[in-house]
């Protein structure tokens, strides 16, 4: 009976509440929503609407904060999943109204007499709130943060849905990303329809306040010498009182995740003005440092701040965790000065960090009411379990939720992200839009700062290939560099990619980064064996090439009647077919279209096959190459695109290639071509690649041919008397005579043992039978068919793989007849 009580007395969902402080989190399924046309909300008066047990919005439908808009019309039934099928482009209605989200609350009684701050952490885009009838005031920006005194609107009355009733009107969702960018990420591309995400994606939560407030608390630590580390803590408080106060700060800091004394500093400073940051500097010995997971422990600290006046009366409190961690940026040897100008080699505490990483294309679902925490933890842990060490995040996609940040802290998982959301346009050029940015970025960093997972930052993404005007937007995003740099230590890079056409005349050096997609645009016209060795980049932050789903993830957002052969919603999710077909047959021989678990294998393989020998590859010239990052390893929506796990969590069969790519200490072995004859000698070198910092003596090796039922055909043994720490070495070359057990298909393969006989590497790359110029021609065929067509009709248009869709004359019409993909 109590806890019916409690539901219904409008408590909130989450409370934290001791004798100096409390949170009041009003997260949760308690609130309700309703649409009108634009302006019509407050000429109704939803904005007044009181705290009546059976008042104008009892039969307002549930929702969900934090949440979105989309996912709570869809629980309600107002539209079908617009993942399923191309519901989406049903729900086009969506952003042209205004949507009003409701919650009631009651108060508890210990907190009379205190200030209280209403914290909207997080809703997009735009927004008014009232509270009580009285208005609160109006935020953009999806990114930062609204706050509001409370403090006499707020009601202690009992109510038995709650005495408070607070309502937020969302305006209608932008429909130009050129007017937000920077503010809130692209919602279309190559990827993702134009269906702008909206709604309350962060928690709303309502403190107690002090007279002197915690504005922020950063730690930036670094070890020193002898298991000690030097803490640099920086303190900003602010007040609306006026007067000089003499103010008690004392910092608690702890292990968090181990076991440690703690260290008590205690400090009285004066305090004379609105907003003043405090500086301080502390030694603390039997220090424990935060490493990526292949180099290190992940240990956490935390720091409790606790401030109160000269009279010791209790102001404020907060807690922050932190790592203690050195970064520093060195240059790639083996480049000169006019090659590349910026360093690119991430060191952590004097060990090189080599960033085998993937592009988060994140949050876990474009509609965040969908995108759980659970989903946000399997999907770091399968990260991790693909022996990737880095996620990066750009301008496509938003800076995550703290949730998002905490996790990699605890799994030494690093982060490359933007800045800011800034993707493949102009940036607006008003002044004052350029002062909200900055100021923007520089509250974006400050929040992020304490978590050690963050690494590189950066300034837009492929904003000055695609721009009309890329001149403009370096110098934008070189102005948000040095407006961060007195809030963080972190290096600051314009943008990505540096080194393409576009990059090099703006002066970029010719061999920074580069994004090497050139092998899935193609079209058939390169192979890798050839693209990727020509590549002579310092790092490689995008690399690219796309798959389908899993058959039974396919089943869960394909209409039945379209999923083989397919129909126009495999093109409504981004299936390329002709790229699809295009790289089956540069991998496997064939293009791998007879039926739907065909296909989806081959898919799969390809993207497989080729995101492996490219990152051998890369990895192979560590230290000149100091990170590769494939596109993707999500997406946030299910699709026919780039993730190596998909949108349902399920690991694409790519997901092994990768994660065998990725091992940190990595048998390779080196082909220049993929095809072989019967007769000829295939030749190839081995290599050992070790991102690790521990040495390994006496191994051995086996490099072996199985044919394609896994039979051992041939093998060979290798002796290597040494792998050293942070290395990579071309071991030796081999060769073996091809013949006639040679199956189409076969596998190189190579197992590396220590010296007790442990596997500490095991790895085989998948070659064919078959005549090298000839695949060339037919690949060359194949794409200049699909490019032709694909000129005809659109780059993205995906009409043109089912003919009558588009009312070609002459054709069936798709309202007489089910159209399914042409050629299968």
């Amino acid at each position: 009976m109590a806890a019916i009580d409690k539901l219904q007395s409008g408590s909130p969902e989450f409370e934290v509440t001791d004798s100096e402080k409390t949170i009041i989190d009003l997260s949760g399924l308690n609130w309700q929503f309703e649409g009108t046309l634009p302006g019509r909300g407050v000429e109704i008066g939803f904005n007044e609407i009181n705290s009546d047990i059976t008042g104008d919005a009892f039969n307002w439908s549930y929702a969900q904060v934090p949440g979105d808009v989309y996912s709570d019309l869809w629980r309600t039934g107002r539209i079908d999943d617009p993942h399923f099928g191309r519901n989406s482009v049903k729900a086009k209605w969506v952003p042209e109204m205004e949507w009003w989200y409701k919650r009631q609350f009651n108060l508890p009684t210990e907190i009379i007499g205190k200030s209280l701050e209403l914290t909207f952490h997080g809703i997009d885009f735009a927004f008014d709130a009232w509270l009580n009838g009285e208005f609160l005031g109006t935020h953009e920006g999806m990114l930062t943060a609204a706050k509001f005194d409370v403090t006499k609107i707020a009601s202690f009355d009992f109510r038995r849905h709650g005495a408070n009733v607070l309502m937020i009107r969302l305006h209608p969702a932008p429909r130009r990303y050129s007017q937000v960018a920077g503010r809130k990420p692209a919602w279309h591309g190559d990827y993702w329809v134009s269906l702008p995400p909206t709604g309350i994606w962060k928690p709303i939560t309502l403190e107690t306040k002090g007279e002197i407030n915690i504005d922020d608390v950063f730690v930036h630590g670094e070890p020193t010498s002898d298991q000690k580390a030097l803490l640099e803590v920086e303190l900003t408080l602010k007040s609306n009182h006026k007067g000089k106060e003499q103010v008690n700060v004392e910092f608690e800091i702890k292990g968090k995740n181990f076991d440690s004394k703690t260290h008590t500093f205690k400090e009285q400073i004066s305090f004379d003005s609105e907003v003043k940051t405090y500086k301080f500097s502390y030694e603390i010995d039997k220090a424990k440092l935060w490493y990526p997971w292949d180099l290190g422990e992940q240990n956490l600290y935390t720091i409790n701040t606790k401030v109160s006046t000269g009279n010791e009366v209790f102001e404020d409190k907060a807690e922050q965790t932190f790592g203690i961690r050195k970064i520093e940026m060195l240059m790639n040897p083996g480049f000169s000065k006019e090659e590349v100008e910026n360093p690119w080699t991430v060191m952590i505490n004097g060990k090189r960090h080599f960033m085998r990483s993937g592009t988060w294309g994140g949050p876990p679902d474009i509609f965040f009411g969908r995108a759980s925490k659970s989903k946000y933890k399997e999907l770091i842990k399968l990260a991790k379990e693909a022996n990737l060490n880095n996620l990066r995040i750009f301008g496509w996609h938003p800076s995550e939720i703290p949730y998002f940040y905490e996790l990699c802290n605890e799994a030494g998982i690093t982060v490359w992200q933007d800045s800011q959301p800034f993707a493949s346009l102009t940036i607006p050029k008003e002044e004052s839009y350029k002062k909200i940015i900055i100021d923007e970025a520089i509250e974006i960093v400050k929040s992020q700062r304490n978590h050690p997972c963050l690494v590189i930052l950066e300034g837009a993404e492929e904003s000055f290939m695609t721009a009309s005007d890329p001149a403009f937007n370096l110098a934008f995003v070189k102005e948000i560099g040095e407006a961060i740099k007195p809030y963080t230590k972190l290096h600051f890079v314009p943008g990505s990619p540096l080194s393409d056409d576009v990059g090099i005349e703006l002066g970029f050096k010719p061999k920074e980064s580069y994004h090497a997609n050139d092998l899935f645009y193609a079209e058939g016209k390169l192979i890798m064996e050839e693209y990727f060795p020509a590549l002579d980049f310092a790092v490689i932050p995008e690399l690219a090439i796309s798959s389908c789903p899993n058959v039974e993830s396919i089943k869960k957002f394909i209409p039945k009647d379209e999923i083989w052969p397919p129909g126009p919603s495999w093109g409504h999710h981004w299936c390329d077919f002709d790229v699809l077909r295009t790289l089956n047959y540069e991998v496997l021989g064939d293009e791998s279209v007879n039926s739907l678990e065909d296909f989806v294998y081959a898919s799969q393989r390809a993207q497989g096959v080729i995101f492996q020998y490219a990152l051998e590859h890369f990895r192979r010239r560590k230290p000149r190459t100091s990170a590769v990052c494939i596109c993707h390893y999500i997406t946030f929506a299910p699709d026919f695109k780039w993730g190596i796990v998909d949108y349902y969590q399920e690991k694409k069969r790519s997901f092994d290639h990768v994660k065998k790519a990725y091992q940190p200490v990595l048998a390779s072995l080196e082909f220049k071509q993929r095809r072989w004859e019967v007769g000829s000698v295939l030749k190839g070198n081995f290599w050992v690649v070790n991102d690790l910092y521990e040495t390994f003596e006496n191994c051995t090796a086996t490099i072996g041919i199985k044919n394609d039922e896994g039979e051992v055909l041939v093998t060979e043994e290798l002796v290597i008397e040494n792998i050293a720490v942070d290395s990579a070495l071309k071991i030796e070359s081999f060769e073996f005579d091809v013949d006639s057990r040679f199956t189409k298909r076969f596998w190189a393969f190579v197992i590396l043992k220590d010296a007790k006989g442990q596997v500490i590497s095991e790895n085989d790359q998948l070659l064919l039978i078959g005549n090298q110029e000839a695949a060339k021609k037919e690949l060359n065929r194949i794409g200049s068919e699909a490019i032709e067509t694909k000129e005809l009709y659109g780059t993205a248009n995906y009409y043109r793989y089912f003919t009558g869709l588009a009312g070609e004359d002459g054709s069936v019409e798709a309202d007489s007849k089910q159209l399914t993909a042409n050629g299968f």
